[in-house]
């Protein structure tokens, strides 16, 4: 049998709630939570305990897709959502922009049926979204049904700049202060890439310097969900035409400038393809007269400032990037705004 590597993760062995001893993982470091991640017969028992505290649980638990966090199915119509206290804000990201946006939105989202923690870990049950994740038939996708869902992404982003941000203060933050913090951290973040015959570190304070007001430009913050990829949106077919129908995952939400949503799906549902790209920005809200290069620029610049996107990424998801042979043109093919 294979063996579990060693970790440095230790056992709370102190029974819970007086239920039956749980050993209950308190993981300490990344490396820690990686290695017991797929561990069902740790977390099994821990679910199910959750479980038992509500009555409409009792049914059988399958684990869930794989994510940042713990998420077992219970039934057809249930998931509970444990939350590794490495990442705690998620767990009051979701919960807050989750009920922010109920009733708000036309798409189908999990609703928030019961919170608590269980020996110092938060988890949420909510409701089960129908639909299939896009990320498990987009290879398969007409171009007709990936520029349907494309318009859907970005009818989603037109949407959520518009919600009311009052009640959302605890997602905000300094937003000069954190693209500052991001610039600083290029090269820790980006470095090394090997696919490139040329160093990016060379040209990226040339390249920000010539953003003129990235940093400084004043704006109207909105809620970005700061993660729309294809593991998210969920999609039906229905007479044989592929669209949004729900999303998932607020986690990651944060208070800022529009820009910033635009690069999970750019990236993920545009991937390099101007048609794409332009049904996109078009949907968001972006005019056409501005589908130029200073937007490319703009839209590169917060790709290398994104938290969760490196070069390594951005090369996989547009292989096409890999001819550049600097910033501006790299910029050109994953952002291929010509105007």
């Amino acid at each position: 049998p294979k063996q579990h590597p060693q970790t440095n993760f230790r056992i709370d062995k102190k029974p819970i709630c007086a239920m039956p001893e749980i050993l209950m993982p308190i993981v300490e470091t990344l490396d820690a939570y990686r290695a017991i991640y797929h561990r069902d017969d740790i977390w099994r028992p821990v679910i199910e305990a959750i479980c038992r505290r509500y009555p409409y649980l009792n049914q059988p638990c399958v684990r869930g897709p794989d994510g940042s966090h713990i998420v077992y199915f219970v039934g057809q119509s249930y998931v509970v959502k444990l939350f590794v206290p490495l990442f705690a804000q998620d767990f009051a990201a979701e919960s807050l922009v989750a009920r922010h946006l109920a009733g708000k939105i036309d798409l189908e989202i999990p609703e928030i049926l019961a919170e608590g923690q269980f020996a110092g870990w938060d988890y949420l049950v909510m409701t089960r979204i129908s639909g299939t994740p896009l990320q498990f038939v987009w290879g398969d996708l007409l171009p007709d049904d990936r520029r349907a869902i494309a318009v859907d992404v970005g009818r989603l982003i037109a949407f959520l700049r518009k919600v009311p941000i009052s009640g959302l203060e605890s997602l905000g933050s300094d937003w000069r202060q954190f693209l500052a913090a991001q610039i600083a951290d290029l090269t820790a973040h980006h470095l090394p890439v090997p696919e490139l015959t040329w160093n990016p570190e060379q040209q990226f304070p040339s390249f920000f310097d010539s953003l003129e007001g990235l940093i400084d430009q004043p704006f109207q913050p909105v809620l970005l969900l700061a993660d729309i990829t294809r593991e998210h949106v969920f999609v039906n077919c229905s007479e044989g035409k592929w669209r949004m129908v729900g999303y998932l995952d607020f986690g990651d939400a944060m208070l800022g400038h529009p820009d910033y949503e635009m690069i999970a799906p750019g990236l993920e549902i545009a991937g390099g393809d101007p048609e794409l790209l332009q049904s996109l920005l078009t949907a968001a809200g972006y005019p056409e007269n501005t589908h130029n290069q200073c937007l490319s620029r703009r839209l590169m610049a917060y790709t290398l400032i994104h938290r969760y996107v490196d070069l390594a990424a951005v090369l996989s998801l547009v292989p096409q990037a890999r001819t550049a042979a600097n910033l501006d043109e790299l910029a050109s093919l994953v952002w291929p705004l010509s105007h």
